[in-house]
């Protein structure tokens, strides 16, 4: 009786070993038909991509941007278009800083970018040699750029995407920060000559500001020189030459020197 009861016993477990095997190869096999389905609709049409955004851009179009990047519609949004190929194009420009690409299903790309700002030209032979704050080159032109232009430079180094160098580096760093302070304090200067100690500042051909790199700087920080210069706009006064001097003082002579 035991011997059958042992017999039965066995007979059970098999049953119950059998139908967990059927149990998880049915399993298996609706995982499977799951994933091949999901598969099957994510590669369908319905995730071609048909919108390329760009946002963040003011230098170049958001077509330009596109070219750039080679971005192109048609191609699928998970796996058909390489995100960081993207990317990497667009880096490849000095005037972009940042650049991320995120997907807005079920047919868009969004290209994110942070360009650099152009803030002056160096003129370099017949050459403008387009900088960012912080002098790193965006591109050379032989077209006035039609941004504050440097001139008197000595360049040891001019390369796109690189912080262009020159025999004159500490004249070179204060009219960098001072060309920024220039475009917060509302001040624009036509062209900066630092061919000498005393810099020469041209809000118009006729009408200049003459001072070191340090007072210019002084003066555009504390405001001081931006009233001054606003009290002569104010009076159409497009000639003559303020000199910048110790503790902001800064004369105004009617001639252009």
């Amino acid at each position: 009786m035991s011997e059958y009861k042992d017999i039965e016993f066995k007979e059970v477990e098999r049953k119950k070993k059998v139908r967990k095997k059927k149990n998880y190869l049915l399993r298996f096999c609706v995982f499977i038909g799951i994933f091949a389905a999901a598969a099957l609709f994510l590669s369908s049409s319905f995730f071609d991509v048909k919108t390329i955004e760009v946002d963040g851009n003011g230098y170049y179009d958001a077509e330009e941007v596109r070219n750039l990047a080679v971005a192109t519609t048609g191609n699928n949004i998970f796996w058909g278009g390489d995100v960081s190929t993207i990317e990497d194009n667009l880096l490849k420009d000095p005037y972009f800083e940042e650049v991320s690409v995120r997907r807005k299903l079920p047919s868009t790309l969004i290209i994110e970018v942070k360009e650099r700002t152009q803030i002056a030209a160096i003129v370099y032979g017949e050459q403008y040699v387009v900088i960012d704050k912080d002098g790193l080159v965006l591109r050379k032109s032989k077209v006035d750029p039609k941004i504050t232009l440097l001139t008197g430079f000595t360049i040891s180094k001019l390369s796109a995407g690189e912080k262009v160098e020159a025999e004159e580096a500490a004249t070179l760093k204060t009219t960098l920060t001072m060309l920024h302070a220039m475009q917060n304090g509302d001040v624009y200067f036509k062209r900066i000559d630092v061919s000498s100690i005393v810099l020469r500042a041209y809000i118009y051909d006729t009408l200049v500001v003459k001072g070191t790199a340090k007072q210019i700087l002084s003066g555009l920080e504390s405001g001081d020189l931006q009233k001054v210069i606003n009290n002569l706009l104010k009076s159409d006064t497009t000639r003559g030459t303020i000199h910048l001097g110790e503790h902001n003082y800064m004369p105004f002579s009617p001639e252009f020197e």
